[in-house]
């Protein structure tokens, strides 16, 4: 997810609280914020489980806490060889 986030290989998935639900899709947060967010999560903090439309597809959630704020970052991957990370949400 980083080397997508680094790269630029990655795209939002649609829903209808986006201003809510993914602060990087409306870019009060950027893809550094994320990384860091990402390495700040400690195992305990990360889960997968398979998307709510497409069991086939494995997401991955991460729960950071960064200050006192619990942040939710929400991830999964398209198909090899694009390896484009799909972002479902990114908020606190």
């Amino acid at each position: 997810m980083i080397r997508a986030l680094v790269d630029g290989n990655y795209q939002h998935e649609a829903r209808g609280a986006l201003s809510e639900k993914n602060l990087l899709a409306i870019g009060d947060v950027d893809e550094a914020d994320v990384i860091r967010l990402v390495r700040r999560t400690r195992g305990d903090q990360y889960s997968t489980t398979p998307h709510d439309w497409d069991r086939t597809t494995m997401v991955h959630l991460f729960r950071p806490v960064l200050g006192r704020q619990r942040w939710y970052v929400k991830v999964y991957f398209l198909d090899q060889p694009s390896d484009t990370a799909v972002f479902v949400s990114v908020h606190t």
